[in-house]
């Protein structure tokens, strides 16, 4: 998916308007999705994505990149909505709405991947993603 297309998809799914607002819940997402996984797993999911939204994993200090720091999904939605400035239930659809975004970006393989790394209490996260293997383990 090209950047454009990228563009006119997540206004529609987000329900927002402008080119920046979409770049907010992207930064948002992104920026927890990298400070939870580990090694250059972000580097690896962001060389799938346009141009912008790699920047965007790039942002996040290279030592963070790695931390692969370990929290429960509850708190992800938390963050995202902290990162994007919105209450907690618009930062839980957010996530919900750009997981299934990312399905679309990246790869099957890539996305499930991201889904053997993360602890089973992520598994509605990708409910509504393309591509994913229902394989019950996880990490």
């Amino acid at each position: 998916m090209q950047y454009p297309e990228f563009l006119h998809a997540a206004k529609e799914r987000l329900g927002v308007q402008t080119e920046q607002e979409v770049l907010n819940v992207a930064r948002a997402f992104l920026h927890t999705l990298t400070e939870h996984m580990a090694g250059n797993a972000a580097d690896n999911l962001g060389a799938q994505l346009p141009a912008p939204l790699l920047d965007i994993i790039r942002e996040v200090d290279p030592e963070e990149r790695n931390q692969g720091e370990r929290f429960k999904l509850t708190e992800f939605y938390e963050r995202v909505a902290d990162k994007a400035d919105v209450d907690d239930e618009t930062g839980k659809r957010y996530t919900h709405q750009f997981m299934e975004l990312l399905g679309q970006m990246v790869t099957a393989g890539e996305i499930n991947k991201l889904m053997l790394t993360l602890s089973d209490d992520y598994a509605p996260l990708f409910d509504n993603v393309e591509g994913v293997d229902n394989a019950p383990q996880r990490g």
